[in-house]
């Protein structure tokens, strides 16, 4: 074979493969949503897929408000439209039944070309409910407060303030853990030990220009240094 028609094969293979990849034939990617398992539950889903060549990607974003059961969302331009099938046989083998399937749109979560959205709600879990700790894990926004500060609840019972809770003559420090025993009461206990905080959750429903919310407001059960008068708030478009 002379050089010339090597060559020619060659850019043909290149441009193919090219072509390939612009118009987007690559494996799809599984975003599995974590929010609600055990760390046990995601490892066991992820090292099955991956053992399939499915690729997974694991976040711990809420769910669309329209989802409370296990569901596999997806867009309608999936280049595997094998994969949903193949998805739901082996989540069934792992004693996870998909009871909702659906292309492209849930709330605000688009899934765009390749992109599968997988939620698994565990038995006894009620997503949205408000009451867990799966669900008051959020970044919080202050409002009311002489500063400008933000509370982050991790669903690893860590909490941390964008700045430091403190009067003239008290730190409670920026982070620590938090519980929640018994809804709507939070308890944190500072890093630094001495004082806990307490603040009480309280739900609420609003209206922007474009669409409805839900809030839940973090409200101090006294008042703690330069957290006077403050509240935190985390909203979700419903």
């Amino acid at each position: 074979m002379g050089l010339g028609l090597q060559l020619k094969q060659l850019f043909i293979t290149f441009t193919v493969c090219s072509l390939l990849i612009i118009t987007g034939c690559s494996t799809p990617t599984v975003h599995l949503y974590g929010r609600y398992l055990t760390d046990e539950q995601v490892a066991s889903v992820t090292q099955r897929l991956n053992e399939q060549w499915i690729n997974v990607e694991v976040n711990q974003h809420q769910f669309p408000a329209s989802i409370g059961r296990s569901a596999i969302i997806y867009s309608p331009f999936i280049s595997e439209p094998q994969l949903i099938n193949q998805l739901e046989q082996e989540l069934t083998l792992l004693d996870w039944a998909i009871e909702q399937t659906s292309a492209l749109k849930e709330g605000n979560h688009w899934f765009q070309k390749n992109s599968v959205g997988l939620f698994l709600v565990p038995d006894g879990v009620k997503p949205h409910s408000g009451t867990s700790v799966a669900d008051m894990a959020n970044l919080y926004q202050s409002e009311g407060c002489p500063l400008r500060l933000s509370l982050t609840l991790s669903s690893n019972g860590r909490y941390s303030f964008s700045e430091e809770v403190k009067s003239t003559n008290y730190s409670y420090g920026y982070h620590g853990d938090w519980r929640m025993r018994a809804y709507p009461y939070i308890e944190m206990r500072p890093d630094k030990g001495g004082r806990w905080l307490y603040f009480e959750a309280q739900q609420a429903t609003s209206t922007d220009q474009v669409s409805a919310l839900k809030l839940v407001h973090l409200v101090p059960m006294e008042n703690y240094a330069n957290l006077a008068g403050c509240q935190f708030t985390y909203g979700q478009r419903i």
